[in-house]
Parts: structure tokens; sequence; C-alpha cells
């Protein structure tokens, strides 16, 4: 929202404090319905995370209305007021009714404290904080901010229909390849396919090739058209980027 608009609103809660009531309520509905926009965009940051959409929205519209009545016009611009309002009703949903794998409590309010303070980190430095900074910012353990780091994924079940890579393989296929014991490693084939949705098709491919299809170096050279080096140097830096990824959940 621009200077001219930040004014026109404070203006407006300015003026409900010597309005009648049915001005106060014209005034509140005006200021909500420009704000809407805001809330629905806040609200879809979180439609991957297995909620309803309806019910996001929802939760937000309500979270402005209770911004907008707490708010007190001598202490800074709306927006940001009702920004964080509604984040954090948001967030409190998730931790009340979308916990699909029920954690303990205390773990389910510090993921959510550690969500918010890495969003206010990277919008301050453009940058994403070391679990040593986020534990400075809480003031708790870094080893809890690394547990709360690693059930980030606990919103909604990891289905073992999900396909590992392009298309070919579920989870459930690659376990039932391992048999007997093949749901011993359902957790761990979870976590690097979450992990893995970050590849590109070509990055995903060729993890496939080496890991599922257990092809060699140079057999993966011949079928992709690249020499057995390319392959050699293309896997390394995956394989990093894969630790990087999964570090948080394996610490």
């Amino acid at each position: 929202m621009d200077a001219a608009s930040d004014q026109v609103i404070h203006s407006m809660f300015e003026a409900c404090g010597t309005a009648s009531a049915a001005e106060r309520r014209r005034l509140e509905d005006e200021i909500v319905r420009r704000h809407l926009p805001l809330a629905r965009s806040l609200a879809r940051r979180y439609l991957d995370r297995g909620a309803d959409a309806d019910d996001l929205i929802q939760v937000a519209n309500l979270a402005l209305v209770k911004a907008m009545r707490g708010f007190d016009s001598g202490k800074g611009s709306f927006v940001p007021f009702a920004t964080a309002t509604i984040l954090g009703e948001l967030k409190r949903y998730f931790r009340d009714h979308c916990w699909s794998v029920r954690l303990p409590r205390r773990l389910q309010e510090l993921q959510v404290d550690v969500t918010r303070a890495t969003a206010e980190h990277w919008h301050e430095h453009a940058a994403a904080p070391t679990s040593a900074e986020l534990a400075t910012t809480l003031q708790v353990d870094e080893a809890q901010v690394r547990e709360a780091q690693a059930a980030s994924g606990c919103f909604h079940a990891a289905s073992l229909d999900v396909s590992t890579r392009s298309g070919d393989q579920t989870i459930g296929d690659v376990l039932m390849d391992h048999a007997p014991d093949a749901y011993a490693h359902v957790d761990d084939v979870a976590t690097v396919a979450r992990a893995m949705r970050d590849l590109d098709d070509a990055q995903r491919e060729l993890i496939g090739l080496r890991f599922f299809d257990q092809l060699t170096q140079q057999q993966i050279a011949d079928r992709t058209g690249i020499s057995q080096m390319q392959v050699s140097r293309r896997l390394a830096q995956l394989l990093a980027q894969l630790r990087v990824a999964l570090e948080p959940i394996a610490a």
C-alpha cells in the first residue's frame, strides 16, 4: 500500500473515534473491504499444507477483522499490524487443527515460532537464518530449533502413492521392492522424496538412474549422451545439495 493510501486508512481510523455508531460501522467495513486482498494473499501462502482453501481464507478474513478492532492508529501503520495478526491466526489454525502427525504441543508452538522468526530474518537480511541464529532469536537451544525444523512436514502425511521421480515409481513401489521389511524404510524414503521436490526433471532423472535403476556412471553417460566425468560431477553436486536440504531433519 502506498503512502497516500496509508494516510487515507489512518484518517479513517481517527474518524472512527468521534463517529456515530452507524458511521463507525461503515468506516470499519470499508477498512476491512480495502484489505481483503491482503488477507487472501496471506492465506494463499499456506495452500500447499493440506488445509482447505476456503477455511484458510475465512481464518484470514476473521483475523483481519480482529486486527481492525485491535489497531491503535497512534502506533504506526495498519498493514504491518494486520499482516502480523493474520499470519499469527493462520499459524495458530495449523497448530490447533492441521497436524496429521500429533506432536507435543511445545514442539508445535516452537515450530510456529521458528517459521515466524525465519520469515522475519529473510525480510531483514535477504538470507535464510542458521539454526544457531534462530536459537538466539527465540532464546532456546539450537537442538530444539533443529527438532522444530524437522517437524515442518507434519501438517500433512506423505502418501505412499507419491512419485519419487518423474512418474515412474511411487514411494510404495520402492518399499515393496525391498520386502519383507520394506516399511521400515518408509520414513527415510518419504524424507528424501520431500527433498527431491526442489530438483528439476533432469536432476530427478539422474538420481533415479543411479540410485533406483542402479546404473553405473558409465551406463548413465551412455544413456544420456554426456561423459562419465560429467555424470560424476553432477551426481556429486546433487548429493551435496540434498545433504544441505536434509541437514535440519538428520540433525
